[in-house]
This record gives structure tokens, C-alpha cells and sequence, in this order.
């Protein structure tokens, strides 16, 4: 619908307010504010996930939606918040990509899906639910960036930094299902 709406354009223009103060504007003129709101959103993530009823159920409708539908926990209306919150989200990150930007680029960001599932299971979060870390998911957002960030720097190719990033990534299942293996077995 955004390519139709846009005839396939990206849209400009963004007012400079909103450039220089959110997108590029630092807090304390130090430290940017998209810097800013994403500890805070892995902050408030990290408490939600780990301290929180909504994280145990989170967890547990990832484990086994079925245990979970028959352990009580309303799936369907969990299923709703955990939509809402990633497309807020998703909503939050498009203003400070416009912001940062200037521009609303309809196909910069079509390659994010593979980036987000590959930063959450290097990170330790299983492909199969019931396990994971904001913490985990942190250092596994790192590692892919640092691996294009040295490909760069030794002018490696496009391309094969995305083989790269998917040998790390299929290494990363490969790994998650011998310790699920290994702990069926224990």
C-alpha cells in the first residue's frame, strides 16, 4: 500500500525541526536521541521480559502455545499485545529513520527482517520459543554489525557479507539445535 500510495517514490521533505532536533539532535548535546530511546526501549524490553507476568507468559506461549492456552494464559489477547507492541515499535523506529534520514524510503529496510531473526537467535533466543535474553540479543545485534563493519573496512563485497552474516546465522541454529538435543536427552 506504501508503494501505491507513494506511485513508488520515496517521499522528502521532511521539515528541518524535526531533522536537526530528533533525528540528528543529541541529548546534553552528547549523546543522540535515537541512542537514547533505544536503551530505554531495551531497558523497559528487558524489564517486560525478565520481571514481569507478561514475560513469563511471553516465554511460555513460546515454549508451547498449547501448555500455555491449558496453564490459563489468554493466548489470543497476548498474541494482540505482542503485535501492538512490535508495531508501535516498528512505528517508533520509521520516525527516527525519517528523522535521521530526511526521506521515507519505501525499500531501504526490506533486508531488516533477516538482520532482526539473525541478531535474536545469535544471541542465544531459540528459533523454537521458550529461551532467550535482551542481553543475549544485544551482543547477537553486535556481532553481525562489527562482521559488515570489518567487510567494509577490508572491502569485501556486498554480497558476500551476506553470506557472511548467513553462515554466522545457520552456525547459530545449528548450535541451538544441539543444545536442544542435548537437553532432551539430559
Amino acid at each position: 500500500m506504501a508503494s501505491v500510495w507513494t506511485d513508488g517514490q520515496n517521499v522528502q521533505n521532511v521539515p528541518l525541526p524535526f531533522q536537526t532536533g530528533f533525528g540528528l539532535g543529541k541529548l546534553f548535546g552528547v549523546v543522540p536521541w535515537p541512542i537514547v530511546i533505544a536503551a530505554v526501549v531495551t531497558a523497559v524490553s528487558w524489564v517486560l521480559l525478565a520481571k514481569t507476568r507478561f514475560g513469563l507468559h511471553t516465554y511460555a506461549m513460546g515454549a508451547n502455545l498449547e501448555a500455555a492456552r491449558r496453564a490459563g494464559i489468554d493466548v489470543g489477547r497476548h498474541m494482540v499485545l505482542l503485535y501492538a507492541g512490535m508495531g508501535a515499535l516498528c512505528g517508533l523506529v520509521a520516525i527516527i529513520d525519517v528523522g535521521r534520514f530526511g526521506t521515507a524510503s519505501i525499500t531501504s529496510h526490506s533486508g531488516d527482517g533477516l538482520a532482526a531473526i539473525a541478531a535474536v537467535v545469535i544471541g542465544g533466543t531459540s528459533l523454537f520459543g521458550g529461551r532467550g535474553r535482551i542481553s543475549g540479543t544485544i551482543v547477537g545485534a553486535l556481532i553481525p554489525a562489527v562482521l559488515q563493519s570489518g567487510f567494509v573496512i577490508m572491502d569485501v563485497q556486498p554480497f558476500w557479507q551476506n553470506v557472511a552474516v548467513g553462515v554466522v546465522l545457520l552456525v547459530a541454529v545449528y548450535v541451538d539445535q544441539v543444545k536442544i538435543r542435548a537437553q532432551t536427552r539430559a
